[in-house]
């Protein structure tokens, strides 16, 4: 079996984005494709239409045939992804890294188009922001109610450094989103306990170690980590 997919997850801001960004930067030799999502959200400054994702309207999304397209929600926006143009990249690249939300990961599975794919191995990848361990003495120390809510205190000043940091308003309605993404971190990170590989990034999107060549810290191990991941 020389065909192999690469299942990329984790929460919101963990640096999933950063990563991909600086994995052609720093190992120009890794050769794999990207399949390319859907997305009924609108694009951050600096994403670009068919790279990043396709941006188009909820209803636009919802009315695609299911038969070809994954179609779920990640978090309160939809996404899809189209199973045909995989199996046409597999024609190309024998490893494909399809960054996806867990809930879909798993439809993504159970697909009937995916067993109609090329027989390739699946490896699964979770990023995540902090180790359990650290998430119960933050519980502890610092007097929050549950772990979720540990989790969520870590995860809401690295989610409003990366909106000021694409000069975006912290509206009402961009404080929503953001307390909304910081408050479903910890179940994110437990749909990613049954993953191949787990790798903790206390680096997140909002790290300015991503903008050196290579990443310094542990945005650089992990993108190191990841790059033996495709290459193995």
């Amino acid at each position: 079996m020389s065909k192999k997919l690469i299942l990329l997850s984790g929460p919101s801001c963990v640096g999933k984005s950063p990563l991909l960004k600086a994995l052609p930067r720093v190992y120009p030799q890794l050769q794999y494709g990207v399949p390319v999502l859907f997305s009924s959200r609108k694009p951050r400054p600096g994403e670009v239409e068919g790279i990043d994702f396709r941006f188009r309207s909820e209803e636009w999304i919802r009315a695609l045939d299911q038969k070809q397209y994954l179609v779920g929600k990640a978090r309160t926006i939809i996404q899809a992804l189209d199973l045909h143009e995989v199996h046409s990249m597999f024609e190309t690249f024998d490893t494909l890294v399809l960054e996806i939300y867990p809930t879909l990961g798993k439809a993504f599975q159970a697909h009937p188009a995916t067993q109609k794919l090329p027989d390739f191995k699946l490896v699964t990848v979770f990023l995540s922001p902090l180790t359990d361990a650290e998430t119960a003495e933050i519980q502890k120390n610092m007097g929050f109610p549950t772990p979720a809510d540990a989790v969520a205190a870590v995860m809401l000043p690295k989610l409003i450094a990366r909106s000021q940091n694409q000069g975006k308003l912290i509206t009402p309605a961009e404080a929503a989103d953001l307390q909304l993404r910081a408050s479903r971190a910890w179940d994110e990170i437990q749909m990613g306990k049954g993953y191949d590989h787990l790798i903790v990034n206390h680096d997140g999107e909002d790290s300015r170690n991503w903008k050196y060549t290579p990443p310094l810290g542990e945005a650089g191990e992990m993108l190191r980590r990841f790059a033996e991941i495709i290459s193995s």
